[in-house]
């Protein structure tokens, strides 16, 4: 196992995933969810996943579900969806605008 993926995934839990015939997106999922929940600093996942994205991306993996749930987690955190976050957001565009006509 090579030093980078050995300092991301300690325990291999990627690695292996990604060798094991007939896992289900579920369990690959799982199997993710462990590795993230394991680092010592959870916050790092964007950059760790990053970085196993690179090591472990291939021709052979890119239909893999682990790789598929790598490249989301190297994007970061989903953006809120909802009510509520319109309404944030939209107080957020309204805090600019007023913003921009005081300045005025």
């Amino acid at each position: 196992m090579d030093n980078d993926a050995k300092f991301h995934d300690p325990r291999n839990l990627i690695g292996d995933a990604l060798i094991m015939e007939g896992l289900t997106e579920a369990e690959n999922r799982s199997i993710f969810f462990d590795w993230a929940f394991g680092l010592k600093q959870p916050e790092t996942a964007p950059e760790a996943a990053k970085s196993l994205l690179a090591i472990y991306r291939n021709e052979m993996t890119l239909t893999h579900p682990m790789i598929r749930l790598l490249e989301q987690a190297a994007n970061g955190p989903a953006k809120r969806q909802g009510r509520t976050n319109r309404r944030r957001e939209a107080a957020k565009r309204w805090e600019q605008d007023a913003d921009i006509t005081s300045e005025r």
